[in-house]
């Protein structure tokens, strides 16, 4: 099967795609992206996404090139061109190319491009291991509901957690734990749901979003504050969410397990509601 890629409006192989050195994504970091999970060669929760973009996009000053429907058309061609069906479509855009200056410039046009990949699905929670979160320290900007590419603390952050047998990064800014490097953080503390509001240091995920939904139809009781990191590790159940992930139950804290190390019943609900939503889209 060949790879293919939609770039400014062509659907080519991968292979062929080319983009400008100075293009400012590239030198700047200067632009924003979105995931978008595929289920039977759909994707789920895509005007969402697309929501999300577009205020990711306004953010930084810059336009989507395409309006929502019709960018959500090339994207079913992209898809269906590609012959994935259980994957991930990856959507980035960038101001473009221009000459190298800090100045936004006034003329640039968009580089707007999107592939699609496949995925496995992922592990139930309760099957399996769990989670191994690693704190560090949130070194981030503090504009982080902007879905922006310049990820670099990100990934300094995952990083660590990996090179020191941890699975994913937890930031913790002055004593709260705010998300997780590519995540997403739900805490069950005394039977309610408890998660950090979105805001200057936490994306506003779109499973986070279907999750709290699924969570009012479950009766489970929300409560969206900041969420100290003591209190984090006395959780009686914690999880992680992302597009990609879908629902990962955290078996362990840096050295302290949560829940005695099992999935619990909250998480386990909450993910077979997110699979109910899944069938039904």
């Amino acid at each position: 099967m060949s790879d293919y890629i939609w770039l400014n409006g062509e659907i080519i192989p991968f292979s062929e795609a080319r983009i400008g050195v100075e293009d400012r994504g590239f030198q700047f970091a200067d632009g924003v992206y979105e995931v978008v999970r595929l289920y039977q060669g759909k994707p789920f929760t895509l005007s969402e996404h697309l929501d999300r973009l577009t205020r990711s996009a306004e953010a930084i000053r810059l336009s989507v090139p395409l309006a929502k429907n019709a960018l959500a058309a090339e994207i079913g061609k992209l898809v269906a061109r590609s012959g994935h069906r259980d994957g991930m479509v990856y959507l980035q855009l960038t101001r473009g190319c221009s000459p190298r200056n800090h100045v936004i410039p006034p003329d640039a046009k968009p580089t707007l491009l999107f592939y699609a990949r496949p995925l496995p699905p992922p592990p139930v929670p309760g099957e399996g291991e769990g989670v191994k979160l690693l704190a560090v320290a949130d070194e981030r900007w503090k504009r982080c509901w902007i879905k922006s590419i310049a990820l670099l603390p990100n990934i300094l952050a995952k990083s660590e957690a990996v090179a020191g047998g941890f699975d994913e990064a937890v930031f913790i800014d002055h004593g709260m734990a705010t998300e997780c490097s590519a995540s997403n953080l739900f805490a069950v503390i005394s039977g309610k749901l408890v998660t950090h509001p979105i805001g200057s240091k936490v994306l506003p995920g779109i499973t986070r979003a279907v999750l709290l939904e699924c969570a009012e139809e479950l009766k489970i009781q929300v409560d969206e504050r900041p969420l100290p990191e003591e209190e984090a590790t006395r959780a009686s159940e914690l999880f992680i969410t992302s597009t990609t992930r879908e629902v990962s139950w955290v078996a362990r804290w840096n050295e302290r397990y949560i829940g005695q190390g099992r999935c619990g019943p909250i998480t386990a609900a909450l993910h077979r509601a997110l699979q109910s939503r899944i069938a039904a889209s």
